[in-house]
């Protein structure tokens, strides 16, 4: 029997096995992309719970954003009677 052209070997070869992401063991197809119940219900486990969050900046408070605008409409109003 002849070998298989080296493209047919690369796409079907599948010599490479994924590594599960949490322990680095080689996945199994039942569990894929984790190699074993474990480590898939680990990895829910971390969605669940929050542990994959990116965290975020807190937003400002109401105080904040007039203190703000007020700064703000006051260093307008001066540039407009320094432009007069």
């Amino acid at each position: 029997m002849a070998d298989k052209p080296p493209h047919l070997k690369i796409v079907k070869g599948h010599t490479q096995k994924a590594a599960c992401p949490l322990c680095q063991q080689p996945a199994e197809a039942l569990y894929r992309p984790f190699c074993s119940r474990r480590c898939a219900q680990l990895d829910l486990g971390k969605w669940l719970t929050g542990g994959y969050a990116i965290p975020a900046h807190e937003a400002m408070e109401d105080s904040d954003v007039e203190t703000l605008l007020a700064a703000h409409g006051s260093q307008q109003s001066t540039q407009v009677d320094d432009d007069s």
